[in-house]
């Protein structure tokens, strides 16, 4: 399976964002949890919340989260950025980009993986 992927080092309540040119399943994960879905093997993952095609996750605890889109077709792509807490928010939602951050906007375009399945 192919995947686009983000990393960051994040604080709990930080939330990420990402914007998705068309739909797409998007998960988000610890550095650990992420080796294993490397690996193709089982693993956990938190689902983000969607907003009109942003899916936004607000992180549960310090970590290095990894924001993961799963390529089920050609031609999805894929924004990611780190946001500060939202008071607003009270409890767990998705927003991400992935790979190829601009400075100016602190947005980032999405690296591609992949893994077998096997």
């Amino acid at each position: 399976m192919k995947f686009l992927f983000r990393k960051y080092q994040a604080k709990k309540g930080e939330i990420i964002e990402v914007n998705l040119n068309s739909p797409a399943p998007v998960k988000f994960m610890t550095a650990a949890e992420f080796k294993r879905y490397t690996g193709s093997r089982t693993h956990t993952y938190f689902k983000g919340r969607d907003e009109d095609g942003t899916i936004r996750f607000a992180l549960p605890f310090d970590n290095i989260w990894h924001a993961v889109v799963e390529k089920e077709e050609d031609g999805i792509s894929a924004t990611c950025k780190l946001c500060p807490p939202s008071p607003q928010e009270n409890r767990f939602n998705n927003d991400s980009s992935l790979i190829g951050e601009d400075p100016e906007s602190g947005i980032a375009s999405l690296s591609m993986g992949s893994q077998s399945e096997g």
